[in-house]
């Protein structure tokens, strides 16, 4: 059998097993589908590499030529449906679609989503071309081989037969060495979509080729024997690593060169025997002809089908069923190999018609690069004006916690002064003989008091005195009217004591065996009317206390005495205490509502955008924004603020689409923040509704939809005019 006719059915095996891998991983069905595009690009540069060794006549034409159908044509055609079909949905949001496109045809895609600062590990469909960066180091690769392979042709012909292999195993070695070192010093992303850190796959196969075309390498005797159970071992090995290696590992680079290394070996027993069953060998040949244009084709699929309201498990049926059927249609709509003339002129109308209505509809396509950049920049100018602002608001937070801890403290000194304050008080008392009685007890408890008692002094006797007291300034504010003794009620007389007295605090000792038995409580009635009378219950105090009086039951002894001015002094006490404790009250009610007022906003890329807008209307609050937000940071840096008491009591929620929060989600949040003021902002077209007092959801999506001019070209962003809308709604709406 001529070596070129031959079949080796393993190597389409490891060809439909890695597209398998790579889909499954695309539809987030296992974790590291990614590393069989190692084992695309080692098989690629191996079979390119022994092609052109087994063809003596290697013509560079014949060679663009064949990569121009073979893998450049299927792209175009993907590339142009892809386009025609996106414009036919309303609905979707592909802002780079010109650009993308354009370094796609062009073959710079890797780069351009370098450049673009995407990831492909965020696992997010924001783009059906996504995954087409592989493809464009395919084409770099295949527009370079075959000019170095024909110069290293020549140089092993000229200088030395093996040039070519010291030169692409140096090259190798220095290449895997580069993808090793960048990914430890690089972000994997730059590792991951650069041509020259990827080549090393690539060069591995070539490699290979090499070495098994120049030896004629043949696998050893005994291991040839067990070359099935050997091959097959390898290939559990590489299934095994794909399904559970996830995308975040450290060691992600030492995978890849792993599965590299295996890939060489799959392909070394892969091509041991050919497969003599015609009727297998249809088979295999009909599953894997197409698994390149599977692979061109399923990230359009996807991006499509997720735009549809269905169920995962549906949604993951109809993409398999979608991306095999379409698939094998391209490759039969691509396939210009064949003899019937008809069929073939009929597909290349069909596919040139396809390419220049897509063309057309890229040419006029708005390219909104700039547009985003400047959002992209004034983004980055927040988050840094957010963070200034934020520092100077911590700062002022701290300055204003520590003045209100040194309130605190001067209350708590405040409260123990009063008890001295009111000892040192100027009082004035002026009273009947057991008032003159316990004068030695009153000076004793108020060193700086004046007192004056007279025996048998009522009410209307003692006017006089407090007049000239009053008229010689004398009388201050604190007094003791120890008056209901001697004489009858009189509310004519009370009334023109008061008028006398004004608004001073008055310290009223009730009698005890009084001439009127009725006097204290005619007295308290009156008092009523007066705020500034606060009634001495003497009489009730010293019931039971026969050892304060003489005989008499009125006048006191030396301890009904002390007992006399502690009573008087008491009085004066809690009532100087309760107005301080008022006035603590109410400092701490003002604090509480100054707390109550205060607003903190959290939020991704739709907050930041906002951010100028709205910290004009609230200039006072705390923002929050982070591109990165999700449930589990938000959750977690939340109930942290909660637990260190420092989460202010009205929380505003800003967030698009990207934060992707659910229902369930917001309401754990609630939950949490259940004595906590929620606003929640929405801006998407998310239906999100709460029965629960605390919460007030804000629904700004209406405003968006009646005004197109509100949001960018992204359909996620606001624009100027929707910020500032917003700003006016927020204000509006938070109490």
């Amino acid at each position: 059998m001529n070596e070129q006719k031959k079949y080796y059915y393993r190597l389409d095996l490891i060809r439909i097993v890695s597209c398998i891998m790579v889909f499954l991983y695309h539809l987030n069905i296992i974790k590291g589908g990614f590393l069989a595009v190692c084992t695309f690009f080692t098989l690629s540069g191996y079979l390119s590499c022994i092609s052109a060794l087994r063809n003596n006549k290697f013509s560079l034409k014949k060679y663009y030529l064949n990569r121009f159908i073979k893998i450049y044509l299927p792209l175009l055609v993907v590339v142009s449906i892809t386009l025609i079909i996106f414009k036919q949905f309303n609905s979707l949001t592909w802002l780079n679609l010109k650009p993308e496109t354009i370094s796609v045809i062009f073959g710079y895609n890797n780069f351009w989503q370098l450049g673009a600062k995407l990831d492909y590990f965020v696992r997010h469909v924001h783009s059906p071309f996504m995954h087409l960066w592989y493809i464009s180091i395919l084409l770099q690769f295949d527009l370079i081989f075959p000019i170095i392979f024909v110069i290293l042709k020549k140089i092993d012909k000229k200088i030395y037969k093996n040039s070519s292999l010291i030169f692409v195993s140096l090259l190798t070695i220095i290449m895997t060495s580069l993808f090793y070192y960048m990914s430890k010093n690089q972000d994997i992303m730059v590792v991951y979509y650069n041509s020259f850190a990827r080549s090393f796959s690539l060069l591995f196969g070539v490699l290979f080729a090499l070495i098994q075309y120049k030896f004629n390498l043949q696998i050893p005797g005994l291991l040839k024997k067990l070359h099935k159970v050997i091959f097959n071992f390898y290939f559990l090995i590489f299934i095994i690593i794909c399904t559970i290696i996830p995308d975040n590992s450290k060691n992600y680079a030492l995978y890849m060169i792993f599965i590299t290394a295996l890939s060489v070996k799959l392909i070394q027993y892969g091509t041991v025997k050919t497969l003599q069953n015609d009727s297998l060998n249809g088979l295999i040949k009909f599953l894997s002809k197409a698994t390149y244009e599977i692979y061109l084709v399923q990230y359009p699929v996807i991006f499509f089908v997720e735009s549809l309201l269905m169920k995962n498990n549906y949604k993951l049926f109809i993409i398999s069923i979608l991306t095999i059927i379409i698939s094998y249609i391209l490759h039969f709509l691509v396939n210009l190999s064949t003899k019937n003339i008809l069929s073939k002129i009929f597909k290349i109308i069909v596919l040139s018609i396809i390419i220049i209505f897509s063309g057309y509809i890229l040419y006029h396509e708005k390219d909104h690069t700039k547009e985003m950049k400047e959002l992209e920049n004034k983004l980055s100018d927040n988050l840094k004006l957010i963070e200034e602002k934020n520092n100077n608001y911590v700062n002022a937070l701290k300055e204003e916690q520590d003045e209100w801890n040194k309130i605190l403290e001067d209350m708590k000194v405040g409260e123990e002064q009063v008890a001295e304050s009111v000892k040192k008080m100027p009082v004035v008392g002026i009273g009947d003989s057991v008032l003159l009685g316990a004068s030695g007890a009153l000076y004793k408890t108020f060193p700086n008091g004046y007192f004056d008692g007279k025996v048998s002094r009522s009410i209307i006797g003692a006017e006089d005195l407090l007049i000239s007291l009053k008229n010689d300034g004398k009388l201050g504010n604190t007094l003791i009217l120890a008056l209901a003794n001697n004489g009858d009620y009189s509310n004519r007389v009370n009334t023109g004591l008061m008028n006398i007295l004004g608004d001073r605090e008055i310290y009223w000792v009730s009698a005890v065996k009084a001439d009127d038995p009725s006097f204290n409580t005619k007295f308290k009635e009156f008092a009523k009317g007066y705020p500034n009378i606060h009634i001495v219950e003497w009489e009730e105090l010293s019931k039971n206390h026969p050892e304060y009086f003489y005989a008499d039951g009125i006048h006191l002894k030396e301890k009904g005495q002390a007992a006399y001015a502690n009573a008087i002094y008491d009085a004066i006490y809690n009532n100087y205490l309760n107005k301080f404790k008022e006035e603590q009250n109410e400092l701490i009610k003002k604090h509480e509502e100054e707390k109550k007022n205060k607003i903190t906003f959290y939020g991704n890329d739709a907050l930041t955008n906002s951010y100028s807008y709205i910290q004009e209307k609230f200039e006072k609050a705390s923002f929050n924004a982070k591109e990165s937000y999700n449930f589990t940071n938000l959750y977690n840096e939340l109930k942290e603020k909660i637990n260190n008491k420092t989460l202010e009591y009205k929380i505003v929620l800003l967030f698009d689409q990207k934060a992707n929060l659910s229902n369930e989600q917001y309401n754990k949040i609630i939950d949490l923040c259940k004595d906590y003021k929620i606003y929640i902002c929405n801006i998407t077209n998310n239906k999100i509704s709460f029965e629960n007092e605390n919460i007030k959801v804000i629904n700004f999506y209406d405003e968006i939809k009646n005004n197109e001019d509100y949001v960018s070209a992204d359909k996620i962003h606001l624009t100027k005019k929707g910020n500032q809308k917003l700003a006016s709604v927020l204000i509006n709406n938070i109490d």
